[in-house]
């Protein structure tokens, strides 16, 4: 018996379908769930990072949807608080409320659910490891942080303290939610090869992509006048993590040598205070139109900001100071480095440095005005060529494009 003859038409209709659906996927928008314990839309989570993200995410084409993560009902509450007690009572430790098992099951779990009315293309998880440790999806998952929750311990000091299996357990969890992740994005070299050497995380899943800035950076910086009074701008909320009794103790001594320096506090009430030295805003919201201007003002009218801080990854503010063509002063430590190039974009000082060190330092570039406007022009440089959003939108655009192909 003689076999039958494939239908011309019809394979060329299963050929034609196929191809239109390839094109219909291609000009279909990639949809981004974005998990965040608010809406992306909220200026003040994460100091503005998280809705610069969500703004890189939308002028790159992509669609994106919210998915609220990190709410709990407060019987939960009430059950996770139990827990932490019962820890510190058992261990007489501190405990990491963030990051444990129990907490990490229901986080996972609820955001399984939330997932499953969602077309989404790709997962965008920064810094939710509770969330996606346990997650079970066939979204291909995209996890960004500026370090690693290890690298924070003992490090910060709300991260010190922690009883032993309460490390362990954050460990655990982090573990489990860089191996679930796809794709890996840190903001410095520093965070990347840690998640390298120390989870054995494969290099080609990490991309070191640096953050922008979260202000309004000018047109063009405007040229500084450095033989009247100096204003050093100290941005950031804590006062003590950020180096802040060691900037103004700096300043008191280069006004004990006759240098005009002020320093201008913005973001913090300092627990001490010094007229003469030290000029003070507290916080200001970025979500208000007219406290944000006040912050840009403050960044047009500086010539240094100084934040000799004890640990940090990496600052935005020092993308703002960059921005701004603001030369950057402050500790060689954590992931500053990949903002700050000392000697070039400013100086990163060792951490052991004190405030006559940094005096010392600073006294020879106010002697050297020419200096100072060659680090403002290589700070408003790297701005312009790595420290803004729109940069970074491009290289999340290849990394998903990236991540796409590889999960079809």
């Amino acid at each position: 018996m003689a076999a039958a003859k494939p239908d011309l038409h019809l394979f060329l209709d299963e050929k034609i379908t196929y191809l239109f659906s390839i094109a219909l996927k291609m000009t279909k928008k990639t949809k981004i769930a974005f998990l965040c314990s608010g809406p992306p839309t909220d200026k003040k989570i994460w100091s503005g990072t998280i809705f610069k993200m969500f703004q890189a995410f939308l002028a790159q084409g992509f669609e994106v949807e919210w998915i609220p993560v990190n709410r709990f009902t407060n019987l939960e509450s009430r059950f996770f608080l139990t827990i932490e007690n019962l820890h510190r009572k058992i261990f007489n430790r501190g405990f990491n409320p963030n990051h444990f098992l129990a907490k990490a099951f229901s986080a996972s779990r609820k955001l399984q659910r939330n997932l499953k009315s969602s077309d989404a293309d790709v997962i965008f998880a920064p810094t939710t490891i509770t969330d996606i440790a346990f997650l079970k999806t066939n979204k291909p998952i995209l996890y960004l942080n500026d370090a690693t929750f290890r690298q924070l311990l003992n490090y910060y000091d709300g991260m010190s303290g922690f009883g032993w299996l309460s490390k362990k357990t954050t460990i655990f969890i982090e573990r489990l939610a860089l191996q679930k992740s796809d794709a890996l994005v840190f903001s410095s070299n520093w965070a990347a090869k840690h998640a390298i050497d120390f989870y054995k995380t494969p290099k080609e899943k990490v991309k070191v992509i640096k953050f922008g800035s979260n202000s309004i950076a000018p047109e063009e910086i405007v040229e500084k006048d450095y033989s009247s009074e100096i204003t050093f701008l100290f941005l950031g909320v804590e006062w003590e993590r950020k180096g802040g009794q060691i900037a103004l103790d700096t300043i008191k001594i280069l006004r004990e040598r006759n240098y005009p320096v002020k320093l201008q506090v913005v973001g913090c009430i300092p627990p001490v205070t010094a007229a003469d030295e030290m000029n003070v805003i507290p916080f200001l919201n970025k979500n208000n139109p007219a406290e944000a201007q006040q912050i840009f003002d403050f960044l047009q009218h500086s010539h240094f900001m100084f934040m000799p801080t004890r640990a940090d990854c990496t600052p935005i503010s020092f993308c703002e100071a960059a921005s701004y063509g603001l030369p950057v002063i402050s500790t060689n430590t954590g992931g500053v480095e990949a903002i700050v190039e000392s000697e070039k974009t400013g100086f990163l000082l060792p951490l052991d440095a004190n405030a006559e060190q940094y005096a010392d330092k600073i006294e020879v570039l106010l002697r050297n005005p020419n200096q100072i406007k060659k680090l403002s022009l290589n700070a408003r440089k790297k701005y312009e060529e790595e420290l803004n959003w729109d940069f970074w939108g491009e290289e999340i655009q290849k990394v998903i494009t990236n991540l796409l192909k590889t999960k079809l």
